[in-house]
């Protein structure tokens, strides 16, 4: 019966035709290892070559290793090549401030793309089962998702990869052919083909959502609806065709109010605002996507702020989103690209005060600080070298100097201080530029880390009674 319902969903779907390469994601458990014997089988017949693939996420120690080498050996038997690597995932999760599900699902699909790109492959086949797919639609449902997230996994969907390694996106193929078969079906297969897959241990940890779903939500959902199951594999069904409908109408507005420029996504700002509300939300998935591929971490919720800002912010506001994107507003575009530092002035004096209000000179560059105090902000298209602070908060005493040892602020909308050096770090700013990062401090603490962020504690709120604003000009 497995076989049967595998071939039957590859052949409605189209997955595969004679002659094609197909990479095989195998981790070595139940599902991927029953993915690969049937694809044996199913390849032999129809000319279709397989190459086995394997990421070690060195996260279990030994026990990694070991799955590493069980996958290889196994691909040998069968006669397949393999592709085996490592990943510190822990790294990963470091580096971009991901979970450590979301990380190491992206740093799996990124050295997926590299073999399909090396070994030209057609797709990537992965062994994704029907209850994989309720968990799916179900961890969605709990974090307010929209359509996108509602129709869960698709059996064939193209799929963009973010790949630092190249720094690049790519899209690949991906397929799953046991998207309709239930777990309880692949063990009964396993059985008799007389294999014993390997076992990852943290599947059962309940830290991780995902198996708290598994093994705490569904079972009570069961209770009040014993096909539960069932019925979330029907409501992917019907999301994934209302979603599909949805992204016609996002291909027809696409060239209508958007282009690329660099790396960023322009929008037309009085063409995007006239569409309606539900399609500017996917106009921006679809931005974010072509931006990084995989949207993971990008939700409902972002596209909702984004487009609220597009409505109603003014004009120069920006907004900070995952993965390292940034939406700015300006008079007549809405853009969406990465957190980049742009060029700041090299400070050769250390600790010059500003004149407040007035105009100091930089010494020893062509730079210069305005000061002045406002009753309100002061609308800018381009907020890279102007801040708006609270003039009580900072208080008078402020100057300009680099980073020192040790020093800590509270980026805008964190809750905590971070060291300088992380976040530096973490805004991609390059080692041989950052000890050149302009400070605005008082003697208590940073007031603005100039071009990036200024501190929590210094923003403007509707209690602040005299605005002072800074701006870094160039002398010509």
């Amino acid at each position: 019966m497995f076989a049967e319902k595998a071939s039957h969903a590859a052949a409605r779907h189209e997955m595969f035709v004679p002659g094609d390469l197909v990479v095989v994601g195998v981790s070595g458990g139940p599902d991927s290892t029953a993915l690969l014997l049937w694809l044996t089988d199913y390849a032999r017949e129809r000319d279709i070559s397989l190459h086995v693939a394997h990421l070690n996420h060195l996260l279990r120690g030994r026990e990694s290793d070991e799955d590493a080498l069980w996958v290889a050996e196994l691909a040998g038997r069968l006669g397949w090549p393999a592709s085996v690597e490592a990943v510190d995932v822990l790294a990963v999760k470091r580096l971009r401030r991901l979970s450590l599900e979301d990380a190491a699902r992206q740093a799996r699909y990124a050295f997926f793309a590299r073999v399909v790109e090396r070994t030209g492959g057609k797709c990537l086949a992965v062994g994704h089962t029907a209850d994989d797919q309720v968990e799916t639609v179900v961890l969605h449902w709990l974090r307010g998702t929209g359509l996108s997230g509602l129709r869960g996994m698709r059996p064939v969907m193209r799929y963009r990869v973010a790949d630092d390694v190249r720094d690049a996106v790519t899209e690949i193929m991906v397929v799953r052919p046991l998207l309709e078969i239930w777990r309880d079906e692949v063990e009964r297969y396993l059985q008799t083909q007389n294999i014993a897959p390997r076992f990852d241990r943290t599947n059962a940890e309940t830290v991780f959502l995902r198996n708290r779903v598994r093994s705490q939500m569904i079972p009570i959902l069961k209770s009040y609806n014993p096909r539960f199951g069932e019925a979330m594999l029907r409501l992917a069904r019907i999301a994934s065709d209302d979603y599909d409908f949805v992204q016609g109408h996002v291909a027809s507005a696409w060239d209508l109010v958007a282009r690329v420029r660099n790396r960023e996504i322009v929008f037309d700002l009085q063409r995007f605002l006239a569409q309606p509300t539900s399609l500017r939300r996917y106009l921006l998935r679809e931005a974010a996507g072509r931006l990084v591929g995989d949207v993971t971490g990008i939700g409902a919720a972002h596209m909702d702020n984004a487009a609220s800002l597009a409505t109603a912010g003014r004009t120069g506001s920006q907004m900070a989103w995952p993965r390292n994107l940034w939406i700015t507003k300006s008079y007549t575009e809405l853009r969406l690209g990465f957190r980049e530092p742009r060029k700041l002035p090299e400070l050769s004096a250390i600790g010059q005060r500003l004149t407040l209000p007035g105009t100091t000179r930089l010494a020893g560059t062509r730079w210069r600080v305005e000061t002045a105090l406002q009753a309100t902000r002061c609308p800018q298209a381009d907020l890279t070298f102007h801040a708006d602070l609270d003039c009580a908060a900072v208080g008078p005493d402020l100057i300009v100097r680099r980073r020192r040892p040790g020093d800590r602020f509270r980026p805008l909308g964190m809750k905590q201080e971070k060291t300088l050096q992380d976040f530096l770090v973490d805004e991609k700013v390059p080692r041989d530029r950052r000890d050149d990062v302009p400070i605005v401090a008082s003697p208590e603490r940073i007031i603005w880390v100039v071009g990036l962020r200024i501190d929590e504690t210094a923003k403007v709120t509707p209690e602040t009674r005299t605005v002072l604003h800074l701006q870094f000009e160039q002398n010509h």
